[in-house]
């Protein structure tokens, strides 16, 4: 995966690294970094949700167990995150590889570019 590279003020620069500094002393960086892709994997999943509806995608693969409770109309990704428990987090990022690729090989077009 390629990073982003950005210009920005000297302040700015300052005001983060001190803010990763002070996570990396609090240690909760990598719990910060385990919401975040918890979030973002719950908004995958409400995407392609959305996509087999308008029907772009086909239907038929399960989202994983932990997303289903989720209303999306009531609570943010990040929310819905936020109130999961860590054994739940924890069977979100480990099933949720195997679920995007059942989703790319129920779409055979698909299987190539990704």
């Amino acid at each position: 995966m390629a990073l982003e590279t950005f210009a920005l003020p000297p302040a700015a620069r300052r005001r983060m690294t001190l803010d990763a500094l002070t996570d990396l002393t609090q240690g909760d960086l990598a719990d910060r970094l385990r919401l975040e892709a918890a979030a973002r994997i719950l908004c995958t999943v409400r995407r392609v949700a959305e996509m087999v509806q308008e029907g772009s995608l086909p239907g038929g693969v399960a989202a994983p167990a932990v997303v289903q409770d989720w209303n999306p109309r009531l609570t943010t990704a990040r929310e819905h995150a936020e109130t999961m428990t860590p054994a739940q987090i924890d069977r979100l990022l480990a099933e949720a590889p195997g679920w995007a690729e059942a989703v790319l090989l129920a779409r055979p077009a698909q299987r190539h570019a990704a």
